[in-house]
């Protein structure tokens, strides 16, 4: 019988020391870019080095992400157990105690130095308790339980009797309990050889290796978007852009999607249309992204926002073409700005469906080419600089036929037109000195015979031009 227990990865309150929600300190949060990149290295390692027959986690939101991404990758469901406590605000020098002759790997009885009521005690007791819960109700077979590092660290303290003993757990670190031949060992502290050799916390540099078996088109679309994405970068406190909250209540106005829904939000991005959904009254939001830095900034959105609502939030790493849920999970599903980043945008609109329940909604908004093919072709040009996760813009009918080939029945759609300034609209990519200059030489090339159909004016020393969305209202039948 094995026993895994795997430190969760990195979390926000790991890396932005400080960070308070509504005048409070925030103890458990999502994972940074360097902790879903963990993640990912984790799971992989263990699908190819391991054998796991459940998947456990505590119930600390770094420790349910950091499980569900494993489960992703191993086909495994996760059992959350809520009475697992989470961490203990510091490691105390106490002794302890193990009996090697008891079934139970944990069994617990603590010495007369540790006072079962006080907080170590406390601690300790629930712990050793439900790990021993888990161990008898899975007899004989090898589990992983995620966990946060004081517990790992604590567990393998009490294991040996010495909880004297500092223990450094590091994330994403494996830790192994074994029982052979009637005898309980400890195998092996803080395992990290999933992580490379030099492996270090620069998330926005570094791009995620996604397992994600349907194509080279695909794994190739993934791989630029990561990159392209992975230039986002965090400030202190983040104010909303006033003029994209606008576009993105835009759309929520057509929508028209009633409160109290489960919604999956796909390609959440910077998070700031999931957060709205919250606010309009969605009952739960889950916002999938595939690049880890748009989750660290999107997950620093939501920790930074003094709204309620930002509570029933939450963001999972996940690619649009295999989404790690069960079929018929979501009353609606929001899909703004992604079927132009794939070269099989159908794959992405068939996953929304087998995702939503019979009669759910899907919400559609991206952008809209021109009819003329040479105007598009131009288009395409200038979005692919600015953008090198572009693949192409697509016609009404285009995505018309898209949704309906998925299976969904059109019940509305609208044209939106938005005007952007080009600097404004270069900020969104995080654009580079040279790609700014190349791309407004690109606009102003065609100012005279609008040849990307995009309207551009130049107004003083700025260039706008039109940003024309199509969005679609279809449902599940």
């Amino acid at each position: 019988m094995r026993l895994l227990l795997i430190c969760h990865a990195e979390g926000m309150q790991n890396r932005y020391t400080g960070l308070v929600q509504r005048g409070e300190s925030i103890a458990d949060s999502g994972l940074t870019a360097f902790g879903w990149e963990q993640t990912t290295q984790l799971a992989q390692w263990l699908a190819t080095h391991e054998t796991i027959d459940v998947l456990y986690s505590a119930p600390l939101l770094q420790s349910r992400l950091t499980a569900q991404r494993i489960g992703q990758t191993l086909g495994l469901p996760v059992t959350v157990n809520e009475r697992i406590p989470g961490r203990f605000p510091s490691d105390l020098a106490l002794p302890g105690m193990w009996d090697r002759n008891e079934r139970t790997i944990l069994h617990f009885d603590p010495p007369a130095s540790i006072p079962p009521d006080s907080p170590y005690g406390i601690y300790l007791h629930s712990l050793i308790e439900e790990l021993d819960a888990i161990i008898q109700a899975n007899w004989g077979k090898s589990i992983a339980i995620v966990l946060s590092g004081n517990a790992v660290a604590t567990t393998v303290r009490h294991f040996a009797g010495a909880h004297g003993l500092p223990i450094a757990v590091s994330h994403t670190a494996i830790t192994e309990l074994r029982r052979q031949d009637g005898v309980w060992s400890l195998v092996y502290v803080n395992r990290r050889e999933h992580l490379p050799v030099g492996m270090a916390p620069a998330p926005r540099q570094r791009t995620a290796t996604l397992n994600v078996d349907n194509g080279g088109e695909i794994a190739q679309d993934i791989a630029r978007i990561v990159a392209a994405y992975g230039r986002a970068s965090l400030q202190t406190n983040p104010p909303r852009n006033a003029k994209r909250i606008q576009r993105l209540q835009h759309l929520l106005k057509f929508a028209q999607l009633p409160k109290g829904l489960s919604v999956l939000d796909v390609g959440c991005g910077s998070g700031e249309l999931s957060l709205l959904l919250a606010e309009e009254g969605a009952r739960e939001v889950v916002g999938i992204d595939i690049s880890p830095a748009m989750l660290e900034a999107a997950e620093f959105m939501r920790l930074s926002s003094r709204s309620p609502a930002a509570a029933r939030v939450s963001f999972r790493l996940a690619p649009a073409h295999a989404l790690p849920f069960r079929d018929e999970r979501f009353d609606a599903a929001v899909c703004r700005l992604v079927l132009h980043h794939n070269h099989r945008p159908q794959l992405i609109l068939e996953e929304i469906a087998r995702v939503l329940k019979h009669g759910g909604v899907l919400i559609l908004a991206d952008l809209l080419s021109t009819d003329d093919p040479v105007k598009r072709a131009t288009q395409n040009a200038i979005e692919e600089k600015r953008d090198p996760s572009h693949v192409a813009i697509f016609s009404a009918e285009q995505y018309r036929k898209l949704v309906v080939g998925a299976g969904f029945a059109i019940e509305a759609e609208q044209v939106a037109v938005f005007e952007r300034e080009l600097e404004e609209w270069l900020d969104d990519m995080y654009a580079e000195p040279e790609t700014r200059t190349v791309v407004r030489e690109m606009i102003e090339a065609g100012l005279e015979t609008d040849a990307a159909g995009l309207h551009a004016r130049r107004q003083g020393d700025k260039l706008f031009f039109e940003q024309r969305l199509f969005y679609i209202k279809a449902v599940k039948p």
